[in-house]
């Protein structure tokens, strides 16, 4: 077999599992050819694969007895098979080999070739500011899996692309953006497009909208197992920290909340979100809310802006079908929505239904949703009120087998499909669209249901799905996504933030002071952030500072150099918001700590084939006049940065670093000289690390020095690594100095702890 190149991607062809048609002329000691089957290919594909035959007296010759795929070549001294293909289809190759006493094996082999990918050019639906948008590109053609990407431009602020194609957030700053589009195939066949995505300005409203408009956006998201010392996600701490991140950057005003468990973990959040307020349901406040939830169950809640969000009252309902309801009976919560001195009214049902797919299950979500449709006919049938939550099954029909028929069951929750004088899913759109809710499924079981008399006011098209870009978001944070939707209810006085400084072009220098300014009107507090990707994901400056006098003072971070902006937004309603109309710069002076050389592909130990990962090893430099305490600060590769293993080294408090001096960590403990200065191996338990096994013909790592607040001091990339050889800075020992191989500078390969030329520091 051969690795080959095929469209700018390495694509290794192994046989993966035996195939039928065979004829064995001496099934002694003659030629057998592999009894495997062929890697499928695509149209426009480099492909080569030898079927070089085992045994036999040599010389073999192979012969082709069918005709050769459109595009292919075959080759009878070896057996080799070349593409490309030039035409798609499943073929049928019968291949024979004969050595010079004639014995003969012949296999027949199926290849299938698809056809190559080809972008729709459907271009993407217009996106509001403050609203939810997704968008899915379609391809024909390709062989699976399909990944797109952006190869040119970028997508609007908020907006993010999926490597299934699906365009999801909510966008931030009205413009257009016009960009690339590229899928690839399994087989490294690309196709590309350019596309343009418009965002037109709007306070939650299509067309632009009134500025004085009143706003709501509503949320619902089940977080799986919040807080539950038992159940995963594991680390708690993490997924606080990423639920934070979700429900402060989304500035959703009302949030229905599923599978709470920890009654201390909810408080955490609500003090780590400012402007937020809430309560789950077995709180005090809640009538009967004690009697049928316990402190360690998965519990409903609510989740508000104080300010905006009135509590009028909170209660247990429906709890004598509580079988019915999985033992979670809804939380009804009758609330006052207030923008200056408009007023209104709205009810909010939270719920939970119950999980799984057997019939048995089926049947309660059934009686259930029966029991909840009496109950708002009876007891609201004019009033706004909105139904959200884990509905646990799908709209257009159920996620359950009928064990009878072998089909789905129709929805359990037809009743209030077909009732369309008084109710809408506002969510139904995404289920007909094959838009998923959770993590693993496809189909959509997360719904918002409201009464015809909220349904007037939704502001159409604004229900969606929100992708949290977090890194092994499933495992870390939730098995569902948040969804979101959006209404306005009409005029309330005016209500402007404008953000007048920085605002594009400026150069700002790191640790220097910097005065924010902007206008309001009729905002109270506002929260400032900045963005070092075009707005993909924002810091907090501060979360919560007077609008008056308009203008705070910024200390510039000390961030590697790069281009931002500055994002202004009312600290009590996130969809009320400015950003820099332009990026500017945040230059970052030359660090006097610095990454010099990193190993990330040692040598074999002596004398085996076995890699000697003890010996990768990263090398920091200190410049600077006086002695630094690399106490707190830590060594990462591209996993442990995104938070997925811990730091692969943390330097002790106290290890001093004298200038001009450098100190050498290495992957494991013997690889460390003894008695030998400013050395050690990584505490962090699992070596180095750096794309072990997988350096050379590789996407590569990343060697991240990291300061003892999180910020990055450092960094090293690289893409291939050649074994035994080095990275080092050029000129060696400078900051400012670019990456080049080792061997590029000396006869040596590296040198940890030294000079390039073998002297000391």
């Amino acid at each position: 077999m051969s690795l080959i190149r095929a469209a700018g991607t390495l694509v290794l062809l192994a046989f993966l599992s035996a195939c039928s048609g065979s004829r064995h002329d001496d099934p002694g000691g003659g030629p057998k050819l592999p009894t495997s089957e062929l890697t499928d290919t695509t149209v426009g594909a480099t492909y080569e694969v030898h079927l070089t035959a085992t045994g036999g007296t040599a010389p073999l010759s192979y012969t082709l007895e069918t005709e050769v795929p459109p595009g292919f070549s075959f080759y009878s001294a070896d057996g080799k098979l070349t593409g490309p293909a030039s035409a798609s289809g499943e073929f049928s190759l019968r291949v024979s080999v004969r050595d010079v006493e004639k014995s003969v094996d012949t296999r027949t082999y199926s290849l299938k070739v698809w056809p190559a990918p080809v972008l729709s050019a459907v271009s993407p639906s217009a996106a509001f500011t403050g609203n939810g948008y997704t968008h899915t590109f379609s391809v024909a053609g390709g062989r699976p899996p399909l990944t797109f990407s952006v190869a040119e431009g970028s997508l609007p602020s908020g907006l993010s692309l999926t490597q299934d194609g699906e365009v999801t957030g909510v966008a931030e700053l009205a413009g257009t953006k016009t960009f690339t589009l590229r899928v690839q195939d399994a087989s490294g066949v690309k196709a590309e497009g350019r596309f343009s995505l418009e965002v037109k300005p709007g306070t939650g409203i299509p067309d632009g909208g009134s500025s004085t408009s009143f706003p709501l956006a509503v949320g619902n998201w089940n977080i799986e197992w919040f807080g539950s010392p038992t159940e995963d996600p594991a680390d708690d701490a993490l997924q606080l920290a990423n639920v934070q991140s979700v429900i402060g950057d989304a500035g959703v005003d009302v949030w229905g909340l599923g599978e709470m468990v920890n009654t201390a973990q909810f408080n955490t959040l609500k003090d780590q979100l400012p402007g937020y307020e809430g309560f789950l349901s077995n709180d005090s406040t809640v009538t009967l809310g004690p009697t049928y939830y316990s402190f360690n169950e998965q519990k409903v809640g609510l989740l508000y802006k104080t300010g905006l969000v009135e509590v009028r009252q909170a209660q247990i309902v429906l709890s004598e079908y509580e079988n019915d309801f999985a033992g979670r009976p809804p939380l009804r919560v009758d609330l006052r929505i207030t923008r200056g001195v408009s007023s209104v009214d709205l009810t909010v049902l939270v719920l939970h239904m119950k999980a799984m797919t057997g019939a048995d299950d089926y049947a309660r979500r059934l009686a259930a949703g029966q029991h909840l449709k009496d109950y708002l006919d009876f007891n609201l049938p004019t009033q706004k009120v909105m139904v959200v939550g884990d509905w646990n099954d799908d709209v257009d029909g159920s996620t359950t087998t009928n064990p009878s028929t072998g089909g789905k069951f129709d929805t359990p929750y037809r009743d209030f499909v077909d009732d369309t004088v008084r109710y809408a899913f506002v969510t139904q759109a995404m289920s007909l669209q094959g838009v998923a809710s959770t993590v693993s499924f496809s189909t959509f079981i997360d719904h918002q249901l409201v009464s015809n008399e909220m349904l007037a006011h939704y502001v159409s098209g604004s229900a969606a799905v929100l992708r949290p870009n977090i890194p092994s978001y499933g495992s870390t944070t939730s098995d569902h996504y948040p969804i979101i939707s959006r209404y306005n209810f009409g005029e309330v006085p005016e209500h402007t933030v404008k953000l007048t400084a920085p605002n594009g072009g400026e150069s700002l220098s790191a640790g220097v002071a910097f005065d924010i300014t902007w206008t309001s009107a009729g905002v109270n507090t506002v929260r400032l952030q900045y963005s070092l990707d075009d707005g993909l994901t924002w810091s907090d400056i501060v979360a919560s500072v007077p609008a008056t006098p308009a203008t705070y003072t910024w200390t510039v971070p000390a961030v590697e150099s790069s281009t931002a902006r500055v994002r202004i937004s009312d600290a009590q309603d996130g969809t009320l918001a400015d950003v820099s109309d332009n990026v500017f710069l945040l230059n970052r002076p030359v660090p006097t700590l610095f990454i010099n050389e990193y190993l990330p592909h040692p040598n074999n130990v002596s004398g085996t084939q076995t890699v000697d990962f003890d010996k990768m090893f990263v090398e920091i430099r200190n410049t600077g006049t006086t002695a630094v305490d690399l106490g707190g600060y830590s060594i990462h590769d591209e996993e442990s940065r995104r938070g997925d293993k811990p730091a692969r080294h943390v330097f002790p408090g106290g290890t001093m670093l004298q200038p001009g001096k450098v100190y050498t960590v290495y992957s494991g403990a013997s690889a460390v000289p003894s008695g030998v200065p400013n050395v050690a191996y990584a505490n962090g338990g699992d070596g180095l690390r750096f794309n072990r096994g997988q350096n050379t013909g590789s996407s590569g790592d990343t060697a991240f020095l990291v300061r003892p607040d999180g910020s990055e001091q450092d960094k090293g990339k690289y893409g291939d690594a050649i074994q035994g050889v080095s990275y080092n800075r050029n000129p060696d020992g400078s900051a400012a100095g670019s990456w080049v191989l080792h061997n590029t500078l000396s006869s040596s390969t590296a040198s940890p702890r030294t000079r390039v030329d073998g002297s000391a520091f």
